[in-house]
């Protein structure tokens, strides 16, 4: 056969074998009952078979063409599986998180039926591919005989087009979506855009700096030190905690015990920046809210950390994850993911309680008021079973398939929710340790997951879908805060007033972005100080460095 045949042979394949998961958001918009759907259908398969096609033979020169017809069958196989199975959608986010994930986190991923479906779409096609016998001919006619075929697709997809562009504009228009669905060219296209981001971009020049009038003076806080103790700052990000599996939302399960009796303010309608950590982690310390960020923007310019560090504060950032993203380059960091503490630690992992190790060193050994991050394993899936030690598997059976959508939903939840009995004994033990410093220190603890979780809902599992398609379920997380008897009277903050915050809408990124002025009216309210930690981020940064240094500083 001749170039022009294989690469529609593999368009023809391509466009129903891995694209299940476009065709099925399609058919759920029109009725393919009536010839009218029937016909719009047929009209879209053949737009994106010659679509295809025309990008194949643009490859379709004898040294790349094979390579590249291989690695697109075996490409599309991968995203046709975790859209199929998980609900996922490849986008420039998603693709940010496959990249900066690690070993471990990526291996959890790899199953026994993401490798049967590999083999039997992919590998199969792709063998074929190899094996098949393609004649070229002479260089000129080569070249023809590619450009007409490439003209004559170009035409019949603009014909298709045109015949039905007012089905295409209706749904273009209030399904924008579809197009994210579409394999492999919404992957690869957004591939293009990280990269041209990540590698271009977002080096456009040297770190902006923000917050340069940011100091510990008390200037907008009526506050005292008159205990003359130092204050400690736990900040601990969750990781894939969603707010409807906490017994604090109302979860008819009891998965927080020990938080429940530990005085805690619970933020209950709170909302992530993203729907995965590379997009929502960064986003939390950044002066842009959810709207105006972007990796881009915020690889630009310096953090909150980083203006707390210049203010005095002693910053610390302790990661048992994947990294902080980018968020911590600049200030103290510790990965202590690889300790060996044989009780807390296996060869592979260890559990959050790790966070903690030596932390009452590091207190001490700070010359300054300090904040200290503290960075979870949380509940990341998909494999939850191993987020927790043994002696947490309250909820039985749990699903231990690193596949869960092949789990029974009881199972699935049973695992899930024992990650969050962990996390609850984990803050709990967070602020057992905060208390035990009560003499020497005053203390606070703010908890926010980065993201929630889909436990098949929808039938859609894990995170990371696009924020305006994501279901409540990954939007919607969890957020506390605790604080020392000590703290409420230095800072004059009332645990009264703030519960009444409770249930007010809070969100990890600040409340006034990049594009408005805001005012210290909000920071002069005590009783929502905490609330506006959590909630405006580093507003304080954008309007004269309010928050933070009053938070943690010292007069």
């Amino acid at each position: 056969m001749n170039a022009s045949t294989l690469a529609l042979l593999c368009a023809v394949y391509i466009v129903p074998a891995d694209n299940r998961y476009f065709w099925g958001s399609l058919f759920k918009i029109i009725d393919i009952s009536t010839w009218g759907g029937i016909s719009f259908s047929l009209g879209i398969f053949a737009i994106l078979v010659g679509i295809f096609s025309i990008i194949f033979l643009t490859f379709s020169a004898r040294v790349i063409f094979k390579p590249v017809l291989i690695f697109i069958l075996v490409l599309s196989a991968v995203v046709s599986y975790f859209q199929t199975e998980y609900g996922v959608i490849i986008d420039k986010s998603m693709i940010q998180n496959v990249v900066e994930t690690d070993y471990k986190e990526a291996t959890e991923l790899v199953s026994f039926s993401l490798l049967f479906h590999l083999a039997i779409f992919g590998l199969l096609p792709a063998l074929a591919v190899g094996f098949a016998p393609v004649r070229y001919r002479t260089f000129m006619k080569e070249s023809a005989i590619r450009m007409l075929s490439i003209l004559g697709a170009v035409l019949l997809v603009s014909l298709l087009i045109w015949a039905n562009y007012k089905d295409f504009a209706l749904i273009g228009r209030g399904h924008r979506e579809l197009r994210l669905f579409v394999n492999p060219t919404a992957p690869l296209f957004e591939a293009y855009k990280f990269a041209r981001n990540k590698f271009f971009y977002s080096k456009a020049g040297p770190i902006q700096p923000i917050g340069l009038d940011a100091r510990q003076n008390g200037r907008y806080l009526q506050v005292s030190h008159k205990d003359n103790k130092k204050t400690v700052v736990v900040f601990v990000v969750g990781e894939t905690a969603r707010a409807k599996s906490f017994s604090l939302n109302g979860y008819s399960r009891e998965t927080n015990p020990q938080l429940a009796k530990d005085d805690v303010i619970n933020f209950k309608n709170a909302h992530a920046c993203g729907t995965s950590t590379a997009e929502s982690l960064p986003c939390i310390f950044s002066h842009f809210d959810r709207v105006d960020y972007s990796s881009k923007n915020a690889g630009q310019y310096e953090n909150v950390l980083d203006v707390l560090s210049r203010a005095g504060v002693h910053v610390l950032w302790r990661d048992n994850n994947s990294g902080c993203k980018g968020v911590c380059e600049r200030v103290g960091m510790e990965d202590v993911s690889g300790l060996s503490v044989p009780e807390l630690c296996s060869s592979k992992e260890c559990f959050d309680e790790i966070l903690l190790h030596q932390l009452q060193d590091r207190i001490h050994q700070a010359k300054a008021d300090t904040l200290i991050v503290l960075h979870q394993k949380g509940s990341h899936g998909p494999a939850y079973y191993k987020r927790y030690p043994k002696t947490f598997a309250a909820f039985t059976p749990e699903c231990t398939d690193n596949a869960p959508q092949n789990c029974k939903r009881e199972a699935l939840l049973n695992a899930y929710d024992n990650t969050i009995l962990y996390t609850d004994y984990f803050l709990h033990k967070t602020i057992e340790f905060l208390r035990s410093n009560s003499e020497k220190y005053n203390s606070v603890m703010i908890y926010a997951s980065d993201h929630g979780e889909s436990l098949g809902e929808n039938g859609i599992y894990l995170h990371g879908l696009p924020y305006v398609l994501a279901p409540d379920e990954q939007r919607r997380i969890p957020m506390i805060v605790w604080l020392s008897d000590g703290y409420s009277a230095s800072y004059q903050l009332s645990r009264e007033c703030l519960s009444k915050q409770q249930d007010r809408p809070v969100s990890q990124q600040n409340g006034v972005s990049h594009r408005h002025s805001g005012t210290a009216s909000f920071a002069r309210q005590y009783c929502t100080l905490i609330a506006g930690f959590v909630r405006r981020g580093n507003h304080a940064i954008q309007a004269g460095s309010r928050y933070f240094p009053d938070m943690h500083g010292r007069q």
